[in-house]
């Protein structure tokens, strides 16, 4: 037999392999894409969504609380978790923001390399137990709405789920598991749990400043991109072949950099006269454009301020999240207050006989309910 023929054959055999194996996984692919193209993956989502938030109610109020507080109604659960002007929601809060201190302490901990070999479970265990602590605190903040979503995609809500997703994305990348020290971000809460208005307003009037400098702040950024691409061109010209640091001009690029905003690493310097000159310009360029953008925010904070002023108003600080849309859930000590024992409603009109919601009459008595039972300890 030719040696033509032998590599014909082989041929042959190699196309009746290719097409052997190739086959069975054109079909597999074809039936794969079949079937989850035909999935309804919102109606997926939902049904998960629905059964773990099952899951977790069953758990609350089947298991972890005690029977006598398991008819709590959602406004109680909405006056403790969202409302800190009432002295269960500022214990609440409290205890939530040492809760927080102390998942971040044991974090901080496990970082040590000989606490993380002595103590490694120890802590593990720690953090998982404030991790479910939070999630079932998440889930009680979003079963007490009647309109969960808008707090999800709140400020405060996206730092709540932020605080908690790390942890369970670690299962799958252990890498994200220091992410959870975003739970600090909770902190910011404090402002409002001790009521300190005149911090929040300065906050507000700082926001609407930098929001305000967002624009001018992005071109003068882009100005400077585009002067650290001229500078390390012009640099990389007069040190291309006498400066071994310089290899490229995307690394003389990182040199302008690294230069015009006076970090100075010194990894790269530039050795002909030339270059030494350009230096030298581009630090004391650095130095110069450095003020920009602070003036750029200084400027509209003090605009912000003469604006606050020429109206002769207040910033409307608004609530973290205002569920129901009653207004007397704060006091309001120019009107006598009537209370409801079944929901514990907090009805401010005086005319007012019966519950708005659930049409129990009205009295003048606080009831004693399982609110300051359970964190008053009485």
């Amino acid at each position: 037999m030719s040696e033509k023929k032998e590599k014909s054959i082989f041929v042959k055999l190699l196309m009746l392999l290719w097409y052997c194996i190739s086959h069975p996984l054109v079909w597999l692919w074809k039936k794969a894409y079949t079937f989850f193209s035909g999935l309804n993956y919102r109606r997926i989502g939902s049904r998960t969504v629905h059964a773990v938030g099952n899951f977790m109610h069953w758990l609350i109020f089947k298991v972890l609380l005690p029977k006598k507080y398991r008819n709590i109604t959602k406004r109680e659960i909405y006056r403790i978790i969202f409302k800190a002007d009432t002295p269960a929601g500022k214990k609440f809060d409290i205890w939530l923001l040492v809760l927080i201190g102390l998942n971040l302490l044991v974090i901080m901990l496990d970082s040590f390399e000989a606490v993380h070999t002595n103590m490694r479970w120890v802590l593990k265990s720690l953090e998982w137990i404030f991790t479910i602590t939070f999630t079932l605190e998440y889930y009680l903040r979003i079963y007490c709405l009647q309109r969960p979503w808008k707090y999800v995609f709140s400020f405060y809500g996206i730092i709540d789920f932020l605080s908690i997703f790390p942890a369970y994305l670690s299962l799958l990348i252990p890498a994200t598991q220091t992410l959870t020290v975003l739970r600090v971000l909770r902190t910011l809460r404090i402002f409002r749990i001790f009521n300190m208005q005149r911090f929040l307003q300065e906050s507000f009037h700082l926001l609407n400043a930098m929001r305000r400098s967002v624009t001018k702040i992005l071109i003068f950024m882009l100005f400077v991109f585009i002067t650290a691409i001229i500078l390390g061109a012009v640099i990389y010209m007069f040190e291309s072949g006498k400066n071994p640091s310089m290899k490229s001009i995307p690394t003389a690029i990182y040199w302008a950099v690294v230069t015009i905003t006076t970090v100075g690493y010194g990894d790269i310097t530039p050795v002909t006269p030339m270059g030494q000159f350009i230096s030298t310009l581009v630090m004391l360029l650095g130095y110069s454009i450095i003020a920009v953008p602070t003036g750029i925010v200084v400027g509209e904070t003090v605009r912000e301020y003469r604006k606050d002023d020429n109206q002769q108003e207040k910033v409307d600080v608004p609530e973290e999240f205002n569920e129901y849309d009653d207004n007397t859930l704060v006091q309001q000590s120019d009107v006598e207050s009537r209370y409801c024992t079944h929901c514990g409603h907090t009805e401010a009109d005086p005319a007012a006989r019966y519950c708005r919601y659930c049409g129990t009459i009205l009295t003048k008595t606080q009831p004693k309910g399982w609110i300051n039972d359970f964190f008053s300890g009485e």
